[in-house]
């Protein structure tokens, strides 16, 4: 009789045990805003979009930050609020313990090669960074990719928002230039390119004033120290100041309204939808 008990006794904490581990892998859904919605529409008049536009900025890391923000979009963006809003993804589910991931391709989403994002290719772009986590993925069918990792990952679900899928975004880069990618899923953005100047010898008082009072530029950054001449002619030259988060400044034209950097890093600030009227642009495509 004891024997039995016992054996009921295992059973049951055996049985328990597996319920509970179960429980923990299983799935629940992470919850996302609409990213897509951080995206707003350009509704330029023709030819308004045509225009080619160039920006001057230090050379540095945050350039190249930059240019692959507007033409590589993660798989999840910071919405309103700090939230996290699915983009590439449009829904994350992960297990309670952390170390199983499952996300849904968002349908649709065309990609500069002319092809659609699925599974396979989200699996391929994500792989090197699942390694490097200790973790493997595999897709279960078309549209959903499956992470599997040892130890749950400390960073996940937020580093998500470094994840970038090649080719997915607005803007076709090339070099330090980017052209607008007219097949983007979200609408055309309202400028035809923009390229970014880094020459530091733009970057001098006297060069500087003189582009910005020429509207050479669409915004360029605050050099530092400028001579007082130059600096009373870049005050009256038709451009706002916009003060970013650390110290960062950049003198951006008015003729650019829908342009709102990121005050927190602007090397996240996004271009799309960013249009204006011809005669105001600083290549004019009407000749105005």
């Amino acid at each position: 009789m004891k024997l039995r008990l016992a054996l009921a006794a295992l059973l049951l904490l055996a049985l328990g045990a597996g319920a509970w581990l179960a429980w923990q892998n299983g799935l629940e859904p992470v919850p996302l805003a609409d990213g897509r919605a951080l995206y707003v529409p350009a509704a330029p008049e023709f030819p308004e979009d045509t225009a080619e536009v160039t920006v001057l900025l230090p050379a540095g890391s945050g350039v190249e930050a930059l240019l692959v923000a507007q033409s590589d979009l993660p798989l999840l963006e910071r919405g309103v609020g700090g939230s996290l809003a699915g983009l590439l993804v449009a829904e994350l589910a992960a297990s309670r313990h952390g170390r199983r991931w499952r996300l849904t391709v968002r349908p649709g989403w065309r990609l500069q090669d002319s092809t659609n994002l699925d599974a396979a290719r989200l699996l391929a772009v994500v792989t090197p960074r699942v390694a490097s986590l200790g973790g493997e993925g595999r897709a279960l069918d078309p549209a959903t990719v499956e992470l599997r990792f040892k130890a749950r990952p400390a960073g996940l679900p937020s580093d998500f928002l470094d994840w970038r899928v090649p080719g997915s975004g607005p803007f076709v880069r090339r070099g330090a230039t980017l052209t607008r990618f007219d097949a983007f899923v979200l609408g055309r953005a309202g400028l035809a390119a923009v390229t970014v100047a880094t020459d530091a010898a733009l970057l001098q008082s006297g060069p500087w004033a003189e582009g910005l009072s020429s509207r050479r530029w669409a915004w360029a950054a605050f050099p530092g120290a400028m001579a007082s001449a130059d600096m009373a002619r870049a005050r009256t030259s038709p451009y706002d100041e916009i003060h970013l988060k650390g110290g960062t400044v950049w003198f951006l034209s008015r003729r650019l309204r829908r342009l709102r950097p990121d005050p927190t890093d602007w090397t996240r600030t996004r271009l799309f939808g960013v249009w204006q009227g011809a005669m105001d642009l600083p290549s004019d495509p009407l000749g105005m």
